[in-house]
């Protein structure tokens, strides 16, 4: 059974960002604002979806450690800071959620969504000028 699901995530690094957006929009997701994506998926797929947002986040953590070796990383499934004894502060790096919702909520669900036709700028007469050939 495919149910509505909503990714939101949250990731400091660029390239990891850009991939996990990818996976999102190769899974059939649709970006409802920058980190956070909406679809139908089924468990199976949810479950596909969470295997490759981890190895994205498994080739971040090895890029890091590359950069500092001496770091410690703890991975958990909900949210909140590990329980294990840091060296400085733990720091949320890469923070992703997958949340199937049931039809009810979608259905209860309310929106607002604006959109503006912003118009064209024209060139003003001193920019046409300044592109206009000259003639001696």
């Amino acid at each position: 059974m495919e149910l509505s699901t909503l990714v939101i995530y949250d990731i400091e690094d660029d390239r990891s960002r850009n991939k996990v957006a990818e996976a999102c929009k190769d899974f059939g997701l649709q970006r409802l604002q920058y980190s956070c994506f909406r679809g139908t998926l089924s468990a199976n797929k949810r479950e596909e979806l969470l295997e490759r947002l981890l190895r994205i986040e498994r080739e971040w953590e090895s890029r890091w450690l590359n950069d500092f070796p001496d770091a410690n990383f703890e991975t958990l499934e909900t949210p909140g800071i590990p329980e294990a004894e840091p060296k400085g502060r733990w720091v949320p790096a890469f923070k992703i959620m997958i949340q199937p919702i049931c039809g009810k909520d979608i259905q209860t669900a309310l929106y607002s969504y604006e959109f503006v036709d912003v118009p064209k700028e024209e060139k003003r007469e001193d920019e046409v000028d300044a592109v206009r050939p000259k003639t001696q």
